[in-house]
């Protein structure tokens, strides 16, 4: 089945298929395909394969997606050659050519007389018969298969120095790494033979150094000629020659390997020399290899904590909407990374209902578990709390008990009367929201604003009031709306929050939050979402 390859110039291209039959393309990290360019929607667009064609689809997308220079609305099919354009990124489209492969039947004929290599030789390292192989490449073949193997890296580097003393008749040997310090630390230490008993490895501060700050493979012939090398220790050992040779990988040196000799007859060698130094620069490349490995996995298990701990966040807020009852009531929460500090909720108390949107200061995980404890100190203590100002004050004690003055929540509560419209709120140091009446200019609700939550042990938060009339919708929000800010560096402001709900269409919940994230988005012009957005909007519904 037909492939498409999907090229952006300068970027890796990308596959849709019958393997990965949608690519959704955009700024947000969530996507398929994530692409940082200003004119990108977080989630612009989606490549759908079938059997019969491509598939392109704009996700609502602020500067819109066109194929061939004509701008798409609904679903449409791309072809080989066809010109894609994403906002300004231009997407070019071609085909996968498809390759069969047969394999035909058995043919009689004559046996072949070409030379055959010991399949048997390869895997076990040993010299196929009749063949005049080097010792020193069957020792290679040998180690190279053992170091593309899937092993524990310290089986790894202790069968790497055995092998290696064993092939140069070595005496002593040691492969030392370095910690997070970037001090070395023993991994492997190795005597045989005639070796056992010569005492401690002591190597001079100078050939260490040698070997890591300038990555040098040193050959010592005769450590009684070289003191500046060698330690006196060293020499005293009788030791007749030694190496030592940076493991090194992509200019990154992670350790060294040393090894020596006190054998007059049988010296190291250059030769000698580059075969440590072949296997300490292979050695490294799998050390390295192993450690991103293992980072990549950590890296991965994060991520699929973070998606699940966003996951649960996003299930303790409640529905967007009430639905059906006397208050129209809509919300949303943007957040800027996986988890933020943001929320709201509501619950009805005696008839009214109780609401709040809040702010926790910071980022990340410690506001996400700030904002957990603050939801649910809200839903605990407004089922028995009859006004705003008692709530904010329990809620503020428990949260400077639970997390000390360093973190705190601005915070706005209100208790909603839909018969009557009054509307009774407490402000803990947090933007005051905005009246929108059906006719008239837009206004900030007068507020008196106190400390944020959590601040103070015992703070007396203050009680205000108004009525709601039936033509009049109140809107919530956390500053991450009026700090939005576009490539410049230019905030979004509250002269453009109140200029943007001029225009709006109407006084609807829904409509209000949805034409003001509009402006936001407007206005930032793809410029990264700095901090959590958040909208709480209410009125009363209409009949």
């Amino acid at each position: 089945m037909t492939s498409y390859r999907l090229l952006v110039k300068d970027r890796p291209p990308m596959t849709v298929g019958p393997e990965a039959p949608q690519l959704s393309v955009g700024r947000a990290p969530g996507n398929d395909w994530v692409l940082e360019d200003a004119s990108l929607s977080r989630r612009h667009a989606r490549f759908e394969w079938n059997p019969d064609g491509l598939g392109l689809r704009d996700l609502g997308s602020r500067f819109g997606t066109a194929l061939n220079g004509v701008v798409i609305q609904d679903q449409v099919t791309v072809r080989p050659g066809d010109d894609v354009i994403l906002g300004n990124v231009r997407i070019q489209v071609a085909e996968v050519p498809e390759v069969a492969l047969k394999i035909g039947p058995a043919e009689a004929g004559p046996a072949l007389e070409s030379t055959a290599v010991d399949a048997a030789a390869l895997r076990t390292g040993a010299a196929p018969a009749g063949t005049p192989w080097p010792q020193t490449l069957i020792f290679l073949q040998k180690m190279t298969l053992g170091l593309v193997r899937d092993v524990p890296v310290q089986e790894l580097l202790e069968n790497l120095l055995e092998e290696l003393l064993e092939q140069l008749q070595a005496e002593r040997g040691a492969l030392l790494l370095k910690d997070p310090q970037g001090e070395l630390q023993p991994s492997v230490v190795r005597v045989r033979g005639a070796g056992r008993g010569t005492g401690p490895i002591q190597l001079s501060r100078t050939l260490v150094e040698a070997a890591l700050e300038r990555r040098e493979a040193i050959l010592l012939t005769d450590p009684r000629n070289d003191p500046a090398l060698a330690s006196r220790s060293l020499i005293l050992s009788g030791v007749s020659s030694a190496i030592v040779t940076p493991l090194e990988a992509e200019g990154q040196v992670s350790g060294l390997l040393y090894c020596d000799t006190r054998s007059w007859l049988k010296p190291f060698t250059l030769d000698d020399l580059h075969l440590a130094t072949t296997l300490a620069h292979v050695a490294a490349a799998k050390l390295r290899s192993a450690r991103l490995l293992a980072e990549t996995q950590k890296l991965k298990a994060l991520e699929h904590e973070m998606a699940l701990a966003q996951a649960i966040q996003q299930r303790m807020l409640p529905l967007a909407t009430l639905g059906d009852g006397p208050v129209d009531l809509y919300a949303e929460l943007r957040p800027s990374r996986d988890v933020g500090g943001d929320l709201y909720d509501w619950q009805w108390h005696h008839g009214r209902l109780c609401f709040c949107i809040g702010d926790v200061s910071g980022k990340g995980v410690p506001a996400a578990l700030v904002m957990a404890l603050t939801k649910t100190l809200f839903r605990s203590n407004g089922r028995f709390l009859d006004d705003p100002a008692q709530l904010m004050g329990a809620m503020s004690s428990l949260i400077y008990e639970e997390t000390g003055p360093a973190i705190f929540v601005t915070a706005f509560c209100g208790f909603f009367d839909p018969a009557d419209g009054r509307l009774v709120y407490s402000n803990g140091g947090h933007e005051p929201p905005v009246i929108l009446p059906a006719h008239g200019p837009a206004r900030f609700l007068e507020t008196r604003s106190g400390l944020g939550l959590g601040i103070l042990p015992d703070y007396p938060f203050q009680d205000q009031e108004t009525v709601l009339g039936e033509d009049e919708t109140a809107l919530l929000y956390t500053d991450g709306v009026t700090e939005a800010a576009n490539p410049a560096g230019e905030l979004f402001g509250s002269v453009r929050l109140l200029a943007a709900l001029e225009r709006r269409p109407d006084g609807a919940p829904r409509g209000v939050v949805q034409h003001l994230l509009g402006s936001v988005d407007q206005f930032a012009a793809g410029a990264p979402q700095a901090d959590d957005i958040t909208l709480l909007s209410l009125r009363q519904r209409r009949a």
